[in-house]
């Protein structure tokens, strides 16, 4: 996948971070022609991050644009993505560190599990094997996530992809709809104003936090669609990536506005996965993206509102999570007035993500901790 860039130290703040955003290509994994090795270096002083697909080539930039940095840190971040970024392998073994062997994580849930599992490299046993997590879910209710804080970064909706309008309805789905029809309920575009043929889910891995939100936000479960879609065929389908989808027009698949976004952006380091799919409004007809123009270049972005009013489900914050004792020189990256807070539009914008502000006196702001 090709990559570009943040190639300057940041002192200069925005307006640095701004002129980078042309520079040469960026690590999809720490080592760009070795996926899957780390970085050189003490396993102390190496933080990996796993997790999130929806803004996997975001958080590369970001980490890219830290270890640039002019003095140079105590210690540097790695990002790896939720698949091969060469070959597209789900779940094969990678080192995040020296003495850390583990299997790649698909999603935020799959990450969210990998660091609570607390694994420490055999070189270093007081390193942890990963260190932060990229989340497109908020905090959960499980005893184990109490030990993780949360740091709010940006503002994500999911809706739902097809490809052109030769069977999909020009018209909203209502949530409704989207539950039935991912439920196995209705199964023939016709049943909701479509053109008459079949209705073919493709349905990414239940490790994918977009995924397991959308299928929330329109008020089913994992358990649900297991149930109604018994015995009928669904096919897979790799979050965010319609090419996954074959350019079938029959066919329908959660998507993360944001992503989609960021592939027509052509942001740094991304490759455009659309294959041809556009993103279905939900309820009413607005859009679910909107333009912003930074440093003289519009760029697709979430569309506010498109999550509100009776789409507010399907409006969701992206997180950066860490242990609660992790250390303060990692949290400073997250937190609020840090590292990446101070540049969030200029790492933001271009992947299509809403930036939260730094206003602390709002109900939601960059760096805010859960």
């Amino acid at each position: 996948m090709s990559r570009r860039t943040f190639r300057a130290g940041l002192a200069g703040g925005v307006a640095a971070v701004l002129t980078l955003l042309g520079g040469v290509a960026a690590h999809a994994d720490p080592d760009p022609a070795n996926p899957g090795t780390p970085l050189p270096g003490d396993p102390l002083h190496l933080y990996a991050a796993v997790g999130a697909d929806a803004f996997a080539e975001l958080t590369n930039n970001v980490v890219e644009s830290y270890n640039a940095q002019q003095p140079a840190g105590a210690s540097l971040l790695e990002s790896y993505d939720a698949v091969n970024p060469v070959t597209g392998t789900a779940g094969e073994q990678v080192t995040t560190k020296p003495g850390c062997s583990v299997a790649r994580p698909n999603g935020a849930n799959a990450g969210i599990t990998t660091i609570l599992l607390n694994q420490k490299s055999t070189v270093d046993p007081t390193a942890n094997c990963v260190d932060f997590v990229r989340s497109s879910r908020a905090k959960g209710t499980a005893a184990g996530e109490a030990a993780l804080t949360f740091y709010a970064q940006s503002r994500d909706a999911v809706s739902y992809a097809v490809i052109g309008n030769a069977y999909a309805p020009t018209t909203p789905l209502t949530t409704v709809q989207l539950k039935d029809i991912f439920e196995c309920t209705t199964r023939d575009w016709s049943e909701v104003g479509g053109q008459p043929g079949p209705i073919h889910l493709y349905l990414p891995p239940s490790s994918a936090a977009t995924y397991t939100f959308f299928l929330q936000a329109i008020g089913s479960s994992l358990t649900n669609v297991n149930a109604g879609c018994a015995g009928l065929q669904t096919f897979a389908q790799q979050q965010n990536d319609g090419r996954t989808m074959d350019g079938d027009p029959q066919g329908i698949a959660p998507y993360a506005v944001t992503k989609w976004a960021a592939q027509t952006n052509a942001a740094p380091g991304i490759a455009d996965n659309r294959g041809g799919v556009h993103i279905g409004t939900v309820n009413t007809t607005t859009s679910p993206t909107t333009t912003q123009t930074l440093n003289n270049v519009t760029y697709q972005v979430l569309n506010p509102a498109f999550a509100t009013g009776d789409s507010t489900s399907f409006g969701r914050l992206f997180f950066n999570v860490v242990r609660n004792d992790a250390p303060q020189e990692l949290k400073d990256v997250f937190k609020a007035g840090g590292f990446l807070c101070q540049n969030q539009d200029a790492f933001l914008v271009p992947f299509g993500n809403t930036p939260l502000g730094n206003d602390q006196t709002q109900s939601r702001f960059c760096g805010q901790t859960s």
